[in-house]
């Protein structure tokens, strides 16, 4: 969500249609940013290619790769 309806700065972008819906969004969304954050694996530990990310698959399922990485 955050790459569709966000510029590079992390503002929202102006939508170009009126919409009840988007300005509830908007309005959410500053509310709670504050609240919000990111947690990567376990919090502890980064694995790149093992955690998942964008889906609930991880990365080396999408690509042919040794098992040692």
């Amino acid at each position: 969500m955050q790459a569709k309806f966000t510029n590079k700065v992390d503002d929202f972008i102006q939508y170009h249609k009126k919409s009840t819906i988007w300005l509830g969004i908007k309005l959410a969304a500053r509310i709670s940013r504050p609240y919000m954050g990111w947690l990567v694996g376990n919090g502890e530990v980064i694995n790149f290619w093992r955690d998942t990310w964008a889906t609930e698959i991880p990365l080396r399922e999408y690509i042919k790769m040794p098992q040692s990485m």
